[in-house]
């Protein structure tokens, strides 16, 4: 008895404000941002602390408890951050917004007591958001955003001046050297966000590169064992005449029993031979010419003579060259297919076109049609329109492969009135003697 299904309560409201504000999840991986934010949190914490000890040096007046004290809890705040982090092998998950919000209400308060907007250290700002920008969603990024915009609009109003020890006000080149140093440092701290992330955009590249490769080795292996699979299909038929032939044999031999048996192991070397030939020409090392009309030809002997007749051809591009490898059994799929899907007494029709460099193999019935499961999922291997046990699915799954590795394409299409439409579409090679 199937369960009952029930819907999937919502989250509490807090859950969801907190997701629309992105404020509970880290967009770029946790590995990599925790890493980065605590490597970045250590260089803040000792660029400031080494700022503020050159400009009490050269004169500045400094509020070394307001300042010493920020710094402090940083220092300490971000040990227990990287310890915190360790235990959990740096997959943080959530709280990555508040650690940046923190930070930036750190900053704010050591701008508030060192001149607010003028000072030249307002420029992290900037290296806040682009660390929320590279690790956060962009709602995140966004409320981030409007509240350092707060804390510009606070600044402007409720900043100390910034003044020398002797209560004179900063000269401007001592704010030019400080926005010349605020400048290298920002400039440091973006520069070693993005190595971190070239870094693992390299890792990642590689990754995808290995998955592509094993992917592409899989298929054709499925492709291969389809093949095998269609082939090993094709030859049972003949060899099963021959077992039940002679089967006959042992209790009346005569000379038409005999002929059968010659006549189907003749077709089942022939099939065994074009298992050799398709070798052969997907390698490369066929001396067989490939012209159109040859390669249809070639085809078509391979149907019954009832179905041979019932192919109309119409062949307009009868001399053109084409790739050998595969596309006689191409062919052979296709006008089966659409034998299959026709009356008896109703024709197909196999039209051969050119267009700008490409040869078009399209395969026309008046059949019923693909139903809509087939035309979302055709060229699945183990897909078929027939009932189960007449067919195994992979005759459309080998021209799809086929036309792949020739950078070709197959559509299939419903016609307007009745029946199917198959297009093979597949690169003109150079012209080849014939």
């Amino acid at each position: 008895m199937p369960h009952a299904s029930h819907p999937k309560p919502s989250p509490p409201r807090w859950q969801r404000w907190q997701r629309w504000l992105g404020v509970s999840e880290v967009w770029a991986g946790g590995a990599l941002s925790a890493r980065v934010l605590v490597l970045l949190r250590w260089l803040a914490a000792i660029g400031q602390s080494v700022t503020l000890f050159i400009v009490w040096r050269l004169g500045v007046e400094v509020p070394w408890w307001q300042c010493g004290g920020a710094v402090a809890i940083t220092l300490i705040s971000n040990a227990v951050l990287e310890w915190w982090l360790r235990q959990i092998h740096w997959e943080m998950q959530d709280g990555f917004f508040h650690i940046l919000l923190w930070d930036s209400l750190t900053l704010t308060f050591l701008l508030h007591w060192t001149g607010g907007l003028v000072n030249p250290f307002a420029l992290f700002y900037l290296v806040q958001l682009t660390l929320a920008a590279v690790a956060l969603r962009a709602s995140a990024v966004v409320s981030l955003g409007v509240l350092m915009t707060g804390a510009f609009l606070w600044l402007w109003q409720r900043a100390v001046p910034l003044v020398m020890q002797d209560g004179s006000p900063v000269p401007p080149e001592r704010f030019t050297q400080g926005f010349l140093t605020a400048l290298v440092l920002a400039g440091g701290f973006v520069l070693t966000l993005l190595l971190a992330l070239r870094r693992r955009s390299h890792r990642l590249q590689k990754e995808r590169e290995r998955l592509r490769r094993e992917l592409e080795s899989r298929e054709r292996f499925l492709s291969v064992a389809a093949l095998a699979t269609g082939f090993a299909h094709e030859l049972g038929t003949p060899l099963g005449t021959i077992a039940l032939a002679a089967e006959e044999m042992k209790a009346q031999p005569d000379a038409e029993t005999a002929a059968i048996i010659l006549r189907e192991a003749e077709r089942c070397q022939r099939v065994l031979q074009r298992l050799r030939e398709l070798g052969q020409e997907a390698t490369g090392r066929s001396a067989e010419p490939c012209v159109v009309w040859r390669t249809v030809e070639a085809a078509l002997d391979e149907l019954p003579k009832t179905q041979r007749a019932r192919v109309k051809l119409n062949l307009k591009a009868k001399e053109a060259p084409v790739a050998c490898a595969g596309l006689r059994e191409a062919l052979l799929v296709l006008l089966r297919n659409a034998l299959l899907a026709s009356a008896d007494e109703e024709k197909v029709v196999l039209r051969v076109e050119t267009a700008s460099e490409a040869l078009r193999f399209i395969v026309e019935d008046r059949g019923s049609g693909f139903t809509d499961e087939m035309l979302r999922h055709w060229g699945e291997p183990f897909r078929s329109t027939r009932d189960p046990g007449s067919g195994m699915g992979l005759g459309l799954f080998f021209v799809r492969r086929l036309a792949a590795s020739m950078q070709g394409s197959v559509e299939v299409e419903n016609l307007p009135q009745r029946g199917a439409r198959v297009t093979l579409t597949l690169p003109q090679p150079p012209s080849t003697n014939s």
